[in-house]
């Protein structure tokens, strides 16, 4: 059974962004499972607790509806060291629960703390998040992600960023890399672009 999920940040019993992944959501019965209702973002994360500090909820769903909803505390992890690894026939466009072509590209850099993700010599994403590099004016992210994210469509929409082709020998004009997921925004996670090796092969 085809099983999709969302990750929500909850702040101070405050979800952030929930609009895009109410949106995201609703897309994605519609393309996988017609007959089901829409959700409303009541529907998506029923009752917060009332926490303080940052909470990840994980919602899962399928064609049975909504099938799990756990809440988390969330602490960012640490990352020191970025390698860029290919892979041409990647596909990630739906938030599905089987994250395995992506767990493949992690382990291609068991050293490493996390990967960037090139398919067809452009820049795509993380392992679990997408990618905004700043020139030192302003900030892009690519516009070949393989997932297209809340917190990157959130950005986009306030002006925050802007998207842009990068492909791999573009890096190197890049001073700085930020990842960016739902549970992180622009600047939560900074690393300079020295921290990335994009000059090993891992094939």
């Amino acid at each position: 059974m085809c099983q999709f999920v969302e990750t929500i940040c909850v702040k101070d019993g405050v979800a952030r962004n929930l609009r895009y992944h109410v949106e995201r959501m609703n897309r994605t019965i519609q393309s996988f499972f017609p007959d089901m209702a829409m959700v409303t973002e009541a529907d998506l994360l029923g009752e917060i607790p009332a926490v303080d500090g940052l909470q990840k909820v994980r919602v899962v769903y399928d064609e049975r509806g909504i099938v799990e909803r756990s809440f988390a505390p969330y602490t960012l992890r640490t990352i020191q060291r970025i390698a860029v690894v290919e892979d041409d026939s990647i596909s990630y466009a739906w938030k599905s629960t089987d994250r395995s072509m992506l767990i493949k590209q992690r382990e291609k850099a068991p050293s490493y703390d996390e990967v960037i993700i090139v398919k067809e010599g452009c820049i795509t994403d993380t392992s679990y998040t997408n990618l905004c590099f700043f020139d030192g004016k302003e900030w892009f992210t690519p516009d070949t992600p393989l997932l297209p994210g809340t917190m990157r469509q959130a950005l986009l929409d306030q002006g925050r960023i802007k998207e842009k082709r990068i492909r791999i020998e573009d890096l190197p004009q890049y001073q700085s890399v930020s990842l960016i997921n739902a549970m992180m925004t622009l600047g939560d996670m900074v690393m300079e672009m020295k921290r990335i090796d994009f000059e090993i092969d891992f094939s």
